[in-house]
């Protein structure tokens, strides 16, 4: 068979009730009633022979990646289309490649960035509401530390570029180019303050896995 990985996502809606007494109870969401839960299995991908700093995992140990707290943050993989991303904030902060440095309250963000629009380039790119052409980064998740996300498929055994009504108007998840011309949407990763998303003093330590 295939390489593959099996995952699943769940999450439990809680409501708070206030009894007679002031004292707080947590239920399960009346409105909701139920816990959500989905699983599945990616087998589009090859191996896991990719480098550390392409895979996030390699000779049975995380390779970790600083999520810089400058402007932009940090690139997550150098892989090109990954076909099944994972991505954690360890809640520590970043001490090299191979170790992990003290503990963090800070939070990670989880970014697409979309290459600016380029004249003369055969695919297309950001431009703002005012017509100037930009780096743009699009949210996929704010994780605290300890908090994980999946991405599955990434659109990377397809072969599909358009998802609306106009050809090309699909970017696909990570398609690395270090110029940033190719339509991809690289993910980026950047620590922030947990109190407003300020400035953070660290960087965090991102574990990862990409493979394709």
């Amino acid at each position: 068979m295939a390489d593959r990985i099996r995952f699943a996502c769940s999450a439990t809606p809680i409501e708070t009730l206030t009894d007679e007494n002031s004292g707080s109870h947590d239920i399960l969401a009346s409105e909701v009633k139920k816990s959500l839960y989905g699983s599945g299995e990616s087998v589009s991908f090859d191996n896991y022979s990719g480098s550390g700093e392409q895979q996030g995992q390699t000779n049975a140990a995380p390779y970790y990646r600083s999520a810089a707290v400058t402007a932009g943050g940090t690139s997550l993989s150098t892989r090109t289309l990954g076909d099944f991303i994972f991505i954690k904030n360890t809640g520590y902060n970043y001490s090299s490649a191979t170790a992990l440095g003290t503990s963090s309250t800070d939070y990670v963000i989880v970014a697409a960035k979309i290459p600016a629009h380029a004249t003369g380039t055969s695919t297309g790119g950001y431009v703002s509401g005012a017509g100037a052409d930009r780096i743009q980064y699009i949210e996929l998740a704010t994780l605290k530390p300890g908090q994980a996300v999946v991405l599955p498929g990434a659109c990377a055994s397809f072969n599909v570029t358009q998802f609306g009504s106009n050809a090309g108007d699909l970017n696909k998840l990570n398609q690395f180019d270090a110029e940033g011309e190719d339509g991809g949407a690289q993910i980026y990763v950047k620590t922030v303050l947990a109190a407003d998303g300020g400035l953070a003093a660290t960087a965090n330590a991102v574990e990862f896995l990409a493979v394709t």
